[in-house]
């Protein structure tokens, strides 16, 4: 069984083709980069919503071209998104202004306006916190959140907010493009702070939306992400290359699709994905909200399982950065083979080099959009390996920190899994290990983990396969084990990590 399967992410739209037979069997994909807008004083990120589907209409044709595959072979499709942006859509499904992502922060007056007040907790109004945990089991603590955008265009852009019919995130208005229905998947709603998590509870918490300011007949009906939403239309169908009639299954954004995807199915399984953004997730049983590491715990598509997730919002950017700003004369960058080769050839350390992955502030496990990276150490004998090295030991160190925090609330596992696309790097992978300690393993094809996570939620939901037996069909590929000895010197600068950070939150209150 055939599947067409879109993971839209903020730097690449990646379409995959897979086929379901007693595995998940990765046939193909295309990448093809995606296109960002900064606005708003450098605070404002958007991206184009006819360039989301131009990209999936040409790329679903490629595939099917490239693999002698036929539109009728093609069992259903489905969606891995970023989550917590703000697609704002009119009556016909259309968007009304450019999507927002979640790297958007433009709505920090709007955000501290209703939590910055009063007697507060980790910053927040202690009475609306227990509020918002009591209803929703979910706090939007941060200008990133959805709702915060939303009000942000209702506050400064009254003619277009006055055009809205739906309040969608990015998966939700691809699901709307391919069936013309308006519904948020349930992981989506979640990340809204809006849905009523409350013992005996379920759909929309009008409570919260009166609190928040949201009005209510903007909030689509909620779907599970093994539901078939619907079918394509003729014309949609028309666009794709692929036949009338094909099963659109709901999907799911980026937290659970990356660990189904990675085979993380299980509880108390952790892994670790480094994509554009990174995160570190750990399978839990229940709901969970930590305001003092910023951490949630996000509902998926198994009922019984959340995923407590944190995140590094520039993880694989930061790399991106570093590859480009040591380029050749020629203006081509280095190849991730000869990437590889540079850092490999730099010590464990990289003579003392530093740097923290702020590029775009910090999320997790504090929350502060004004913070940027730092570079330290630096002197004439400094490399592009060793400002390579430096990079992704930098991510890694706040790897390492996002775990520590999470096995402070929760039992982690031993060994991690790793995905996304530095993952495809061997030395990061053993660079991982030395640094956090644990054992970490990589994935086959690590930078499709959501794409396939999409396509594992599909079969689900054509009733191939179930949800317990998606831990089997993922392929191991690699496994490194910590180095003793390199661990104890990443022990030490781990602690110099935490140091400059703090002393660089410190100088940035002052």
């Amino acid at each position: 069984m055939y599947l067409m399967t879109y993971d839209i992410g903020t730097s690449f739209i990646k379409t995959a083709l897979t086929n379901v037979t007693d595995k998940i069997e990765f046939v193909g994909a295309t990448v093809i980069g995606t296109h960002n807008t900064t606005t708003s004083d450098g605070k404002g990120d958007e991206q184009n919503a006819d360039e989301w589907w131009d990209t999936i209409c040409r790329s679903t044709k490629e595939l099917l071209k490239n693999y002698s595959i036929s539109s009728d072979q093609i069992k259903g499709i489905s969606f891995c998104s970023q989550l917590n942006g703000t697609v704002l859509v009119d009556e016909k499904g259309n968007v009304v202004r450019p999507p927002m992502t979640f790297l958007d922060r433009r709505a920090e007056k709007e955000f501290s306006e209703y939590f910055q007040n009063g007697l507060r907790l980790h910053g927040l109004n202690l009475w609306k916190l227990i509020k918002a945990i009591h209803h929703t089991k979910m706090v939007p603590a941060g200008a990133y959140s959805p709702i915060w955008k939303y009000k942000w265009v209702q506050n400064n852009e009254p003619e277009i907010f006055a055009k809205v019919h739906k309040f969608l995130d990015v998966g939700d208005y691809m699901l709307c493009k391919t069936t013309g229905k308006f519904v948020r998947t349930e992981d989506s709603a979640f990340c809204t702070a809006l849905n009523d998590c409350r013992d005996g509870h379920s759909g929309w918490s009008l409570s919260m939306a009166k609190s928040y300011g949201i009005r209510e007949e903007h909030l689509p009906e909620i779907v599970q992400s093994t539901d078939i939403v619907g079918h394509l239309s003729a014309s949609i169908a028309e666009q794709m290359g692929l036949q009338e009639g094909t099963p659109v299954i709901a999907g799911a954004g980026d937290v659970s699709m990356v660990a189904i995807g990675s085979g993380n199915t299980q509880n108390k399984l952790t892994g670790i994905y480094c994509g554009t953004s990174g995160s570190v997730c750990t399978v839990v049983s229940r709901e969970m909200q930590f305001s003092d590491i910023m951490m949630i715990s996000i509902k998926g598509p198994n009922p019984s399982q959340k995923y407590l997730y944190g995140e590094l919002e520039t993880a694989g950017r930061c790399f991106t950065w570093a590859r480009h700003l040591i380029g050749k004369l020629d203006e081509t960058k280095y190849s991730y083979e000869e990437c590889a080769l540079l850092i490999s050839k730099a010590v464990p350390g990289s003579h003392g080099l530093l740097f923290t992955p702020f590029l775009h502030g910090s999320k997790t496990p504090f929350e502060d959009g004004n913070i940027r990276g730092t570079l330290s150490g630096l002197d004439l004998e400094t490399s592009r390996g060793d400002l390579l090295r430096a990079v992704i030991e930098g991510i890694c160190f706040h790897f390492r920190w996002m775990l520590e925090s999470q096995a402070k609330k929760c039992s982690i596992s031993n060994t991690i899994r790793f995905a996304g696309g530095l993952a495809r790097i061997n030395v990061v992978g053993q660079i991982l290990a030395d640094i956090t300690g644990h054992t970490i393993e990589t994935v086959k094809h690590p930078q499709y983990v959501g794409a396939l996570g999409a396509a594992a939620i599909a079969a689900i939901g054509l009733g191939k396969i179930k949800f317990e037996d998606i831990h089997n069909y993922i392929e191991i590929t690699n496994t490194y084990t910590p180095n003793p000895d390199v661990h104890e010197t990443y022990n030490k600068l781990y602690t110099k990590y935490l140091n400059i950070v703090k002393s660089d939150r410190k100088l940035l209150a002052e």
